[in-house]
């Protein structure tokens, strides 16, 4: 009897741990130096990055089942429209009702920080979102950068 008890209680213990040891992925940013592989950058904006890019910034979180993606990139604007062509990307503010958790990147405060290397899209800039996710990517192009915001709640 006293060995069901123990092997009952040492079940959940065991998947516990389990559930708190998994890697869900690996944590990049250029502030600390932490420089992913090409591939990761291309994996979260849907594409190769262009031989002619340049300025990369990104935070990148997803040790964590809700990961969080910030990149910054200077790329052709020829680059973007091949984005939002080939991912079938849409137009924010037409399915900005619609979204159940929406980022509302517009409503942004301007931060003053060095370290902030995303830049509020200004109101004559189009945000486009990814409509086929949950949790949409949102990006935008202005002054010749390419800017990619993710976050899954």
């Amino acid at each position: 009897m006293w060995k069901n008890q123990k092997l009952i209680l040492l079940i959940p213990l065991f998947l516990l741990s389990g559930c708190l040891n998994l890697n869900f992925g690996k944590n990049y940013s250029n502030q600390n130096q932490q420089k992913p592989p090409l591939e990761v950058i291309e994996k979260w904006l849907g594409a190769p990055l262009p031989t002619n890019y340049s300025d990369l910034n990104y935070e990148i979180i997803s040790d964590t089942p809700d990961p969080q993606v910030r990149i910054a990139v200077n790329v052709p604007k020829e680059y973007f429209q091949t984005l939002i062509n080939q991912k079938n990307l849409v137009k924010y503010d037409e399915f900005k009702n619609k979204l159940p958790y929406d980022l509302k990147p517009r409503e942004w405060q301007e931060s003053n920080q060095t370290k902030d290397f995303i830049k509020k899209p200004l109101p004559s800039t189009t945000i486009w979102i990814t409509k086929n996710e949950f949790y949409p990517k949102y990006l935008w192009y202005q002054q010749q950068r390419l800017y990619l915001v993710y976050v899954s709640r």
